[in-house]
């Protein structure tokens, strides 16, 4: 999600294969038009998406989307690629830190550009996806900190007095 935004950051794409059209046989030819009808539906991202995400992961988002779509209801249904969408264009996340505190916390830095519109929640569930639950958080206005009531949902709890000590602290390293 954050390598799309670097600079002159371009997608790999596949070589398209050169067909000889003039010098096939019928069969051939009819096989490579298969190959070709064929390609037209094939997904970039659906590809990405299944050469990034581990099964484990995928498994997660597809559970946490069954719930989030019987919520939905009539009103749409998300597939778990919508979530990688979303987070590669829409959310415009911005990894600034990543650090290791022990064996089981650490810290995740990120800014956003489109945050609140869009919510955190698919980040948070991604996060959790690969089994990094999200304990806190700093939405850019208060420090929340999380207690996860289910494996998908949350109560967020608002640390005034931490929100107030981190925005004095950041003030104070510009």
């Amino acid at each position: 999600m954050d390598m799309v935004r670097q600079p002159g950051f371009r997608f790999e794409e596949k070589e398209p294969t050169l067909v000889d059209w003039e010098n096939l046989s019928k069969e051939e030819t009819d096989e490579a038009y298969e190959k070709l009808i064929a390609s037209l539906d094939e997904d970039p991202a659906q590809e990405r998406y299944q050469s990034l995400m581990p099964g484990y992961a995928n498994a997660f988002l597809e559970r946490y989307l069954g719930v989030d779509n019987e919520k939905l209801g009539v009103l749409g249904v998300q597939e778990t690629l919508s979530i990688f969408n979303y987070l590669e264009y829409d959310f415009e996340v911005y990894l600034t830190r990543l650090e290791k505190q022990n064996e089981n916390f650490g810290v995740i830095e990120y800014s956003t550009d489109n945050f609140p519109y869009g919510g955190i929640d698919r980040f948070l569930m991604v996060l959790k996806a690969f089994d990094l639950v999200p304990s806190e958080c700093f939405d850019g206005f208060t420090i929340f900190d999380f207690e996860w009531v289910t494996d998908f949902e949350y109560d967020a709890i608002d640390l005034p007095e931490k929100t107030t000590a981190y925005i004095e602290r950041k003030r104070n390293e510009t």
